[in-house]
């Protein structure tokens, strides 16, 4: 089985609007077992859309094309398919009653007459109903292969795939579906390429039906394992098998799975162990404390948090040395240290971290260029651990990404 997606729209190809139609998409045809190959966005271009359509058509078992079926000029995909499968363009007399009550619903005296056109459906289609709006869905069945437009707007477009779109390929290719699952495992603390050297060649343990993907963000890298199988228990199986050996050789930069957080991981284990934490934030603003507040249960080991912008607040609220900032400068392992220790003893906690770093765009030197950040683990009864980051990646993914280290730093030392 094979799936096409054709997502229409001057909108999308002008960034105007995200196109979370895809994500949606893949991810539930992926779900039912039926792999999604390739996505195509294309404008409101008659020639355009024809051509991806006999394209998609010849090569996909399912084409499905999401926008331009609303009541306005622009909206062009459904002639377009009329055309495309030449077939005339009929008033479907349910629709047209459902988009009537749709408008009378929304408090109408009358429908305006351009939509009426919703109600046309190609001869040979039939109508999806729509339940969240005017234009419905319009599915065609023809040698074994399926073609389906819906709108562009994403709740008409989920409703119409759960209700129509889904049980109908369910049904149909009932005998042809594969078990397709995924196990995500989040990292943090590691990059890339070392992951991939700790991992090694996934060829020596990825089985036929099998990959293995790197997925880099700013808060760490995610290991996608896909698993394409004849039956559910055969795929779980796989996949745990992978996740074993992924475990073994990556270690404890492992902290969870899709679905997890960091922070709800942190919390988890201070909790357990009847441990507290503070922090001390500079560049990151208070980034960590919305991260751990933001779990339920927080506040039972989370004390509170120090943001010290300005070297003087550093000094005053988290007895950072003068000399230290003056010797060694706001941005440093000394600071940095200095930061989680006064946090420390201020707010009497067993662990705080801390942040301070060029978050950028401006402020570097050739000494300390923009996302140089110092991150520190400060312990009751123990040494104070420091780290420092680098590479840059914006100053609004800098900060998502020293905020991610500094919460792994705690997690390592609880796990």
């Amino acid at each position: 089985m094979r799936a096409e997606l054709i997502t229409i729209g001057d909108e999308l190809l002008l960034g105007q609007v995200v196109n979370t139609n895809a994500s949606y998409i893949g991810r539930e045809l992926g779900t039912l077992g039926i792999p999604l190959v390739r996505e195509t966005t294309v404008g409101d271009d008659r020639a355009a859309i024809l051509a991806e359509f006999r394209r998609a058509w010849k090569s996909a078992d399912v084409v499905i094309v999401t926008g331009g079926l609303g009541p306005t000029h622009d909206d062009i995909s459904k002639s377009a398919v009329a055309t495309f499968f030449r077939a005339k363009l009929l008033l479907h007399q349910p629709t047209l009653a459902a988009v009537k009550e749709r408008f009378k619903t929304l408090g109408y005296e009358k429908m305006p007459e351009a939509n009426i056109g919703q109600a046309m459906v190609p001869e040979g289609f039939r109508a999806l109903k729509n339940e969240r709006g005017t234009a419905p869905g319009l599915l065609l069945h023809k040698q074994d292969k399926t073609f389906v437009i819906l709108p562009g707007v994403p709740p008409e477009m989920e409703a119409i795939i759960q209700s129509g779109v889904l049980p109908f390929l369910k049904k149909t290719y009932k005998k042809r579906l594969l078990f397709i699952r995924h196990r995500t495992l989040l990292t943090t603390g590691i990059g890339e390429s070392t992951l991939a050297e700790k991992v090694g060649d996934p060829k020596q343990f990825l089985h036929e039906g099998m990959t293995l993907a790197f997925l880099p963000r700013a808060s760490g890298v995610r290991m996608r394992i896909t698993c394409h199988a004849k039956t559910a228990s055969a795929a779980t199986r796989e996949l745990a098998l992978v996740e074993r050996i992924l475990r073994e050789r990556a270690g404890n930069y492992i902290f969870g799975e899709e679905g997890e957080s960091l922070e709800a991981l942190v919390v988890k284990l201070l909790t357990e162990q009847h441990k507290t934490v503070a922090t001390a934030e500079s560049c990151t603003g208070g980034l960590i404390s919305s991260m751990l507040t933001g779990v339920p249960g927080a506040s039972a080991v989370y004390f509170g948090s120090i943001i010290a912008y300005q070297n003087k607040v550093k000094e005053s609220a988290l007895g950072v040395r003068r000399q230290t900032l003056e010797r060694f400068g706001a941005v440093s392992e000394e600071t940095a240290r200095e930061m989680a220790e006064g946090a420390l003893a201020r707010l009497g906690t067993d662990f705080a971290l801390s942040v301070t770093g060029i978050a950028g765009p401006n402020g570097g030197t050739p000494e300390k260029p923009v996302s140089t950040i110092w991150l520190a683990l400060a312990e009751r009864g123990a040494r104070t651990i420091t780290q420092v980051l680098h590479a840059d990646y914006g100053r609004t993914a800098n900060r998502e990404r020293a905020a991610a280290v500094a919460l792994g730093m705690l997690q390592k030392r609880l796990a």
